[in-house]
């Protein structure tokens, strides 16, 4: 069954409702309204959608856009949508363009998940792949709706798909190869407990088949019996070298880009990919933005823009990357996580300037004043980044470099990761 008689067998004759009308929710509209089977085709987002829809659509916003989900036989979730509710005390079925998608290629999927890493885990494996005559495709969490490239597929076609906990939170299938790189306290606003944030990243291989492969970060703890896939646990010793430096040219920088490049070998492996063909293609490979970015020295300094970083165990690998680093930029959206290891392990870095901006960073702030001794350390809190950056220019030496490694979530401050790394940027050149 293909792709499209699967979607329009699940469709057809329901009332069909999609929930949140972002990019994924307009991607799911445009393919559903074109096969034209569905009784009704009605959109529920927290804000109107600026979209021409057909006379016959409602569209239900406000506080009040989750209270309809059981007026319909079936609902597609878009990512970004938080349930009020259990999925099993609604009468309607929900699912995702994810499940939908899984269900039809699993076989022909590498799926990706982490709390970090997976973007560029995603982006290198389908460089890599992809310049080694293998027909593949690159979807998913990196920016494209699955629905958007089942055009392009066909029998023999790789899938590189990135994805999100909230992608796998309700999905029912996992794809033939599964990735794991890492779990860390993350998206804790959102879910009740870390244990159900681990619960929603393990469903990329608890659905799989004994046949499948999983590939797991060596510091994944899994329980008994809990994959019956095969497991790879994947370090950075597997690489046929010891460091960037030691390959020259690659723009990939920190032991933690080694630990992804690692996860990236072992698959490309599979495909007949050589050591010499995985490195040239390593050196060609121009990583993506915002993460451990050099955008620039300004009077002597060098600045890193490091806005994915939304974790503590990411920050800390940030800072480790970077040797020089005297002076760095936390805090944002406050969701919970333990800053007591970040705290420990700045207090006994080399940094001498500790910059907090935001909800987050007015937390890490006051557990610092805590501390008995701050080792000479410089603990200031700006409220927020542009205040950050100008006093960055005052405090830094010249010949150290400055970081943006958040370790806290970008919203309610900006729009995502992207626009607070691209405000740094701005504040820094453009005044």
């Amino acid at each position: 069954m293909t792709m499209i008689e699967l979607l329009t067998d699940i469709v057809k004759n329901k009332n069909v409702l999609i929930l949140g009308f972002g990019k994924e929710g307009q991607s799911t509209y445009n393919l559903l309204n074109k096969l034209n089977v569905c009784k009704r085709l009605d959109i529920s987002d927290i804000k109107m959608p600026d979209y021409k829809f057909s006379s016959e659509t409602m569209v239900y916003t406000g506080d009040t856009y989750l209270d309809c989900l059981d007026s319909y036989d079936l609902v597609f979730k878009s990512p970004g949508v938080v349930l009020p509710k259990d999925i099993h005390e609604y009468k309607c079925r929900i699912t995702s363009q994810t499940e939908v998608f899984l269900a039809a290629y699993r076989r022909q999927v590498i799926g990706i998940t982490g709390t970090k890493g997976k973007s560029t885990v995603s982006t290198l494996l389908y460089h890599v792949l992809s310049n080694s005559n293998v027909k593949c495709i690159l979807a998913g969490n990196i920016g494209t709706p699955v629905f958007d490239v089942i055009d392009n597929i066909d029998k023999d076609t790789v899938i590189v798909l990135e994805l999100s906990c909230h992608q796998l939170e309700y999905c029912n299938y996992s794809p033939a190869i599964a990735v794991l790189l890492n779990i860390y306290e993350d998206h804790l606003d959102h879910y009740k407990s870390f244990e159900a944030y681990k619960k929603a990243k393990k469903n990329i291989f608890l659905h799989q088949h004994a046949s499948d492969t999983l590939y797991c970060g060596e510091e994944v703890i899994l329980d008994n019996d809990e994959a019956i896939s095969r497991v790879f646990y994947i370090n950075a010793d597997i690489l046929p070298f010891k460091s960037f430096e030691s390959i020259g040219d690659v723009k990939l920088k920190g032991v933690h880009n080694l630990k992804n490049c690692a996860f990236v070998y072992a698959i490309s492996k599979n495909f007949g990919v050589s050591d010499d063909g995985f490195i040239s293609l390593l050196q060609t490979y121009k990583p993506l933005r915002h993460r451990l970015e050099y955008i620039g020295t300004k009077h002597g300094v060098e600045y890193y823009d490091d806005s994915i970083s939304t974790t503590v165990e990411s920050t800390i690998n940030a800072i480790k990357s970077i040797e020089n680093v005297e002076t760095i930029i936390l805090g944002g959206m406050d969701r919970g996580i333990d800053y007591t290891n970040l705290i420990r392990f700045l207090l006994n870095s080399k940094i001498k300037n500790i910059l907090l901006i935001y909800e987050s960073g007015k937390r890490i702030y006051e557990l610092f004043k805590q501390e008995t001794d701050l080792h000479n350390k410089k603990i200031i809190y700006c409220s927020d980044l542009e205040r950050a950056i100008k006093m960055a220019q005052d405090v830094t030496s010249k010949g150290t470099a400055c970081l943006l490694s958040p370790a806290s979530a970008s919203y309610g401050h900006f729009k995502n990761f992207e626009e607070r790394g691209d405000a740094f940027k701005h504040l820094l050149f453009d005044y």
